[in-house]
Order: C-alpha cells, then sequence, then structure tokens
C-alpha cells in the first residue's frame, strides 16, 4: 500500500513549527500560508497526497491543530456553544496554485487543466475530519484518474465541514446569506446546519461547532486560500447521550476537497498537525508510528 502523508512533508512540518510560537498558533484569517501553527502538507495533485477526484483543482494543503489561547480570534462566546480557551480545535485549509505533472510526481495528467474550473461562483470547499479508524489512502495513478480511498465511510466516524456550493461574489445565498467578497477575511459560522454532518451520531451537531474562512481576490475575482475549522472540545460537549465512537484528534487524518458545485471533485489526504509544542515532543519518530497505527487500524 502506498504510504498516506509524505513523510518529506511531515519531517518538514515539524522542523518548521518547532520554532514557532504556540501563543500565536490559533490567530487565523483565512490565509494558512501566513497563519503561525499551520503545517505545509503538500500539494493536492502531488504524488502522495493527492487521493481522488477528477476535476483537477491544484492548491497546497495545510492542517493545524491547537488549543485554543486566551483572546484570540477563536475564543467567541456564544452561551453553551462557545469556543473557550483551552479548547482543541483542529484545522485544514488550502491555497490555489498551479503546478506541473512532473512537479507533482508524474508522468501527466488526464482530463482537465490544473484549475481549469476555479471560477467566481465556486467551488464549494470541504473537509472531512476522520478519526483514529480513519482508513484513507492516497492515489497510485495519477489525477484526474485517481483511485484512492477517501469516502466518508472510510472515516472512522468522520465530522465533515463544508461551505455552500452557491456561494457568488455578487448575490447572497440563502441559509447565512454569505457572499465571497463581502465576508472575505471574517470568521463565519456555517451557511447551513447541513454543512456539518457526523457520522454514526442520532443527532448532528450545531453547525457553530465548526467555523470558516477564507480570502477573496478581487483582481483574480476567485477564493484565493480558505481554512476550515472543528472545535473537537465543543463537539464533546453537545454530543449525543448515545454516542460511544471516537472523535476527531489531533494526530488524525483528514480529506481536503474542492468540489465544482455539485459535481467533479479533488479530495487531498492530509495528517492533522499538532501545535509547535507537541511537534517538539513528539519529533518524527512519533508521527511515524500515528501513520502506522492508521495503515494498520
Amino acid at each position: 500500500m502506498r504510504m498516506n502523508i509524505c513523510k518529506t512533508h511531515v519531517a518538514a512540518a515539524i522542523v518548521s513549527l518547532g520554532f514557532a510560537s504556540a501563543a500565536h498558533a490559533n490567530v487565523v484569517t483565512g490565509d494558512p500560508s501566513a497563519d503561525a501553527g499551520w503545517a505545509w502538507m503538500g500539494h493536492s495533485l502531488e504524488n502522495g497526497v493527492y487521493a481522488a477526484g477528477s476535476a483537477n483543482y491544484g492548491f497546497h494543503v495545510y492542517s493545524a491543530g491547537f488549543t485554543i489561547q486566551s483572546g484570540s480570534n477563536l475564543e467567541i462566546s456564544d452561551g453553551n456553544l462557545s469556543w473557550l480557551a483551552g479548547d482543541t480545535v483542529v484545522g485544514v485549509g488550502g491555497r490555489f496554485e498551479s503546478i506541473t505533472a512532473a512537479d507533482a510526481g508524474w508522468t501527466a495528467f488526464s482530463g482537465n487543466s490544473v484549475n481549469a474550473l476555479l471560477s467566481s461562483t465556486g467551488p464549494r470547499l470541504q473537509v472531512k475530519f476522520g478519526t483514529a479508524n480513519a482508513a484513507w489512502a492516497t492515489s497510485s495513478t495519477a489525477p484526474g484518474g485517481g483511485d484512492g480511498l477517501s469516502g466518508s465511510s472510510l472515516g472512522g466516524g468522520r465530522v465533515q465541514v463544508r461551505t455552500s456550493s452557491y456561494f457568488s461574489p455578487d448575490t447572497a445565498s440563502s441559509g447565512e446569506g454569505y457572499t465571497w467578497d463581502d465576508h472575505s477575511g471574517q470568521l463565519l459560522v456555517l451557511d447551513k446546519e447541513g454543512h456539518i454532518a457526523w457520522d454514526g451520531v442520532s443527532t448532528q451537531p450545531d453547525k457553530r461547532a465548526a467555523r470558516m474562512i477564507w480570502i477573496w481576490d478581487e483582481i483574480a475575482q476567485h477564493v484565493v486560500s480558505w481554512e476550515l475549522l472543528l472545535n473537537v472540545s465543543l463537539l464533546d460537549r453537545i454530543a449525543p447521550v448515545d454516542f460511544t465512537g471516537l472523535l476527531p484528534s489531533i494526530g488524525d487524518q483528514a480529506i481536503l476537497t474542492v468540489q465544482d458545485g455539485n459535481s467533479s471533485y479533488t479530495n487531498a489526504l492530509v495528517m492533522i498537525i499538532p501545535e509547535p509544542a507537541s511537534l517538539v515532543l513528539l519529533g518524527i519518530g512519533g508521527f511515524t508510528l500515528l501513520r502506522r497505527r492508521r495503515r494498520t487500524a
């Protein structure tokens, strides 16, 4: 079986984040390439990251796992749905960027040109946060004919978080009425209740257990970067009484999806990297054990 997460990217994340400031690791702006505490995990179409899908969306993939710091923009007062200092948050983000097949480690791509489907009226941005029982794997064939494993049922009780498939820069969608341009750089609740989905629970969680933030580029006329976040501690606090499964956690896998509305998509496999303090303690050996645990689950 192919290695699920490129060891080179994990090692690079450890080195780069080991010297970052944990105190600022959870201030989010919508650009994971600029925010402290976020680890670059490779490119969506890269051999060892690409999982499945024919859309050929190209984007750099990032992840983060941290505890909320007092005074950060993730400390949110909202009654029993508040995001509290000390809560554990997992996050996955992306930044659109083209890549050649050779640079991605393939002989050639098939189907769409890279980011040919990227437009002002899309795309839908999604992440499936898996648990320790996730059994996802990357593709052994090049985009867009991938054969990797990225289905929801393989997430081990995954929690899926997504934006609307109908956002545009001009006309507000139903739900919260967001537009790509007017709400750029704002930390937002999900557009609709159904945009958070927890596999295997009797009652779906409130959408405020997750947050989304993106950056819109007026010149390019499309979203250029984004971050999707899940408060695992809050999810645990509001879990149905009959919940007996696993929660997503730092160190687990996730699938980052970019989709053309409700049509073709690109799936990338990522690992949720711990905050800098944990990285220093774990080291490369710790991540090797985490990866092995998932491959043999």
